[in-house]
């Protein structure tokens, strides 16, 4: 190809498009689970309602709901990837080879507010949230203006087997937020004047885009660190469900999804999708949806048992990935007990 103004357009162009196929393509979990927020500053400040209120019966003077005095900020990220291509395989016809990285590109991009927030969700146990407790605690104040309201806990178990999540994300809040300045773009710097160019015959083309991520409601959001079985769901599921706000009344809460480690994925599968369990009928199936993400394992607070495989006949029992498969397909002998 000659290089030219022209045809370097053309080119960026193409690979303009192939971006923006595989960016369509590109398969993300991150807007089930969050609250999409546009953002047009440098941060967004966020002043939470205390409590979920619900309809009243108009008696009397109206009951204001104000906005809490525990707000917080979420300071907006700037994220880039960029790749140089040499002018002289542009020289020589070879820019056709580099379209798989423009695509891999799009899809790193795509993916990348799922490492965010995922990874966030797994820190919400030493992370704090708006009311100055970590976001899944024991703890949690029902009003942050009257803390004869009692609390309530959002999250359960030994702290000894890899997390599982129920999640509320059926209303316009949601446990979880993504705050958007500035979508996923691609660009190029090939002008001849450029010093990439002029000194390194290198043109760039990269992607870039600006955001970040917080959390929102623990009253959405119930966390369990013992293992993924009916009973075990049934008493997060229900606790969840039970929360009542500051006036007494149940918040309206259902769990909507279900999200966990890789090592969770057959129990987790099992439980909400088989007909029965143990030749008995499974109430649980197709009560939630699952999300099964291994950028849970991103959190900072990641264990090695978070890595572990979950056996569903033998729940006490989890298995390192790196003990292999066995001959009969039954689970290794070598098992940990979570402890």
């Amino acid at each position: 190809m000659e290089i030219s103004a022209g045809n370097l357009s053309l080119l960026f162009n193409s690979y303009q498009k192939v971006f923006n196929t595989a960016l369509e393509s590109a398969q993300s979990q991150y807007k089930d689970v969050s609250m999409i927020v546009p953002s047009t500053t440098a941060q967004e400040l966020y002043g939470w309602l205390d409590n979920l209120p619900g309809m009243r019966e108009w008696v009397g003077e109206r009951v204001i709901h104000r906005l809490g005095s525990q707000g917080f900020a979420i300071k907006n990220k700037n994220w880039e990837q960029t790749i140089g291509l040499d002018r002289d395989d542009i020289s020589d016809d070879r820019y056709g080879l580099f379209a798989p990285l423009v695509r891999n590109m799009a899809v790193a991009g795509a993916t990348h507010p799922d490492q965010l927030i995922f990874s966030l969700l797994g820190d919400g146990f030493k992370t704090k949230c708006y009311d100055g407790k970590n976001f899944f605690d024991t703890a949690h104040p029902v009003s942050m203006n009257d803390k004869k309201r009692g609390t309530y806990s959002n999250v359960f178990g030994s702290g000894k087997y890899a997390p599982w999540f129920l999640l509320d994300c059926s209303r316009p809040l949601r446990p979880l937020i993504f705050q958007d300045r500035m979508p996923l773009v691609f660009v190029q710097k090939t002008s001849p004047q450029t010093d990439n160019v002029f000194f390194e015959r290198t043109y760039y083309y990269g992607a870039e885009a600006r955001y970040n991520v917080g959390l929102g409601m623990p009253q959405l959001a119930f966390a369990c660190t013992d293992p993924l079985t009916p009973y075990n769901y049934s008493v997060v599921r229900a606790a969840m469900m039970s929360q009542r706000g500051d006036n007494g009344r149940p918040l309206g809460i259902r769990p909507t999804h279900l999200v966990t480690v890789p090592g969770n994925e057959g129990v987790a599968l099992r439980l909400l999708r088989s007909e029965t369990i143990d030749a008995s009928t499974n109430e649980w199936a197709g009560s939630v949806k699952p999300i099964i993400t291994q950028y849970l394992l991103g959190a900072t607070s990641a264990t090695d048992a978070w890595e572990n495989v979950a056996d569903f006949i033998s729940p006490n029992f989890s298995y390192g990935t790196a003990l292999g498969t066995s001959e009969d397909g039954k689970p290794p002998a070598t098992a940990s007990t979570g402890g």
